[in-house]
């Protein structure tokens, strides 16, 4: 029985010292989001002090282009200063990305790639599109899974919300 249980307790650690959390609503987050159109590094805690809205999509998903044009919209409304709507275009090709990131280039919302799917890892995306929507402190206030027309209200009001509190 000994011989047995300290493989499995060793296996045990070994599998929880290298797994990590999902992040949940309330947890205070600092994330890298890829890199921008020109390269530099985009990440939670240099946006600290703007309400962040962060979505996954992909150029497969009409539903993740119909939220794009949604965020894009509002992204224009709201100044860089308050509000900052991150687009992670999610496991698609560098020739794909490269290709978007022409098309997009008059948006006002940053895009970044994720290749490999590892920044979608962390926040648990396995389905597009996949949205987060962060307070000026960095704290994950709302998660929103897929994307219908008749939530862009409640999706609003949840940023205005975060743009008057403190």
């Amino acid at each position: 029985m000994n011989k047995l249980l300290f493989p499995l307790l060793f296996l045990f650690s070994f599998t929880s010292y290298f797994s990590f959390a999902v992040p949940a609503e309330g947890d205070t987050l600092t994330s890298y989001l890829g890199k921008n159109r020109q390269g530099d590094a985009v990440s939670i805690t240099e946006m600290h002090g703007k309400v962040i809205v962060v979505s996954f999509w992909a150029t497969w998903c009409p539903y993740c282009i119909k939220e794009l044009s949604a965020l894009e919209k509002i992204q224009r409304q709201i100044s860089k200063d308050k509000l900052d709507v991150v687009a992670v275009n999610f496991k698609e090709s560098r020739k794909v990305f490269s290709n978007i990131k022409r098309k997009l280039k008059g948006f006002a919302i940053t895009i970044t790639h994720d290749k490999r799917g590892t920044i979608g890892k962390e926040f648990d995306v396995s389905g597009l599109p996949h949205m987060l929507i962060i307070d000026k402190n960095g704290t994950l206030k709302h998660i929103h899974k897929g994307y219908s027309e008749k939530s862009l209200p409640k999706l609003i009001e949840q940023i205005n919300h975060l743009l008057v509190s403190t």
